[in-house]
């Protein structure tokens, strides 16, 4: 039994030094505010009007249209329009998709309200393990709207408006993905760190940030620690059998 405990230890010690860490635990929380029915909305428009007074909420239904300029989200029955302006924010978005927006609600008594999005989701919530950065850039749509986490370079960081303009870059091939960090940092250029957040338009949105030490082996290989978890306890399994 004392050799079974000493060996776990030692498994568990190895994994912590392979794996390392995220020094920072800041949970997500712009990207998902107050949740409103489509019901409530169109029925008390007024209600959650943005015009006059500066307000986010998040909704959630399903594509029912998608045109050039603009989608439209249905549930139970009540629909709702969506500027799709800036169309990057529903990359990877096919008819039927269930949703998630954060955005304004402008109220229109002539029937011309709309939701202008700031943040777009697929619903329910998708959380991705390690991700690496050039597997968003080479195929954006596949994680837009998607929660992530990166490690990489920051090859640029500058500071505007209540946030932080990040270039970071890939580990395995210097590509550079643009990450918008909304909180107070005293990272630089030169540190490599984790960052976790919601890919939206080709930018990653983040509220969590921590320098990553050690470095993680799953950076460059996805999955790596499942897959030593696979392998523990197969080792495990053969430990109990012959010993």
């Amino acid at each position: 039994m004392l050799r079974l405990i000493m060996f776990l230890l030692a498994v568990s010690l190895s994994i912590g030094i392979i794996s390392g860490g995220i020094t920072s635990d800041v949970r997500n929380t712009i990207f998902e505010l107050e949740l409103v029915s489509l019901s409530e909305i169109v029925k008390n428009p007024a209600s959650y009007d943005s015009t006059m007074a500066y307000r986010k909420i998040s909704v959630v239904g399903n594509v029912s249209v998608m045109d050039k300029h603009l989608i439209a989200i249905s549930q139970d029955g009540y629909e709702l329009k969506v500027d799709r302006t800036n169309d990057k924010l529903f990359s990877g978005f096919n008819m039927g998709d269930g949703i998630k927006i954060t955005g304004q609600f402008l109220y229109d008594s002539m029937g011309t309200s709309i939701f202008y999005p700031k943040y777009v989701l697929h619903y329910p919530t998708v959380y991705m393990a390690d991700v690496n950065i050039s597997g968003i850039i080479s195929d954006p749509s596949c994680f837009n709207g998607k929660y992530v986490t990166v490690t990489g370079n920051i090859t640029d960081i500058r500071s505007t408006m209540g946030e932080y303009i990040i270039n970071l870059a890939s580990l395995d091939d210097g590509q550079n993905l643009r990450v918008s960090y909304l909180g107070s940092t005293e990272v630089k250029a030169g540190d490599i760190v984790s960052v976790t957040g919601l890919v939206n338009g080709a930018t990653l949105y983040s509220e969590q940030m921590g320098k990553h030490s050690p470095l993680s082996i799953s950076t460059f290989i996805p999955g790596f620690t499942f897959l030593w978890t696979l392998l523990i306890i197969g080792l495990l399994v053969i430990y109990i059998k012959y010993e």
